[in-house]
């Protein structure tokens, strides 16, 4: 089974549980970590998401795991928040995002540079436009974007003042 494949049939049979729970389930990774295996679930509600939140997580999606073992290796259960920077991997997450700062990693570069960072405009399941701070828009296919992420706004200043 390719890495892919496990982690669209985890998702599948873990989504359910964490929306039984009024959770999202944001993203899911299940990768190798030096000898150990991670499945990590990042999740994600409209209040926010506190320790004891990731911990009622666990528990559910535990007891499921257990019930179901569909992962041959051992492996760490972990359950996290998005975080301030979350990567937008789905339709949804680009959606919730527009009017809002995004940096984006190309897998080839463009104009000589891999790495852009703006507000993103319009979204479509094909490509996505982004005003950069010099006020261009920057119209990119989605299949040329390697990494997206929402950027931490709070630590954002588009115009930095020398000192």
């Amino acid at each position: 089974m390719k890495k892919i494949s496990k982690e669209v049939f985890l998702e599948e049979l873990i989504a359910p549980v964490v929306e039984s729970l009024d959770y999202e389930l944001a993203d899911l990774t299940f990768e190798k970590g030096g000898k150990d295996w991670y499945l990590i679930l990042y999740i994600d509600s409209e209040k926010g998401i506190t320790m004891d939140d990731c911990e009622k997580v666990s528990r559910k999606v535990s007891e499921v795991l257990d019930e179901k073992d569909p992962i041959e290796q051992g492996y760490f259960l972990e359950v996290s928040s998005p975080g301030i920077d979350r990567p937008l991997k789905k339709d949804r997450h680009f959606m919730a995002s527009i009017n809002k700062t995004i940096t984006i990693h190309l897998f080839a570069p463009l104009n000589g540079k891999k790495d852009f960072q703006g507000v993103l405009k319009t979204y479509t399941p094909e490509g996505l436009s982004l005003e950069l701070e010099t006020g261009e828009l920057l119209e990119l296919e989605n299949n040329k974007i390697a990494k997206a992420n929402l950027l931490d706004e709070l630590n954002f200043n588009p115009h930095p003042t020398a000192e």
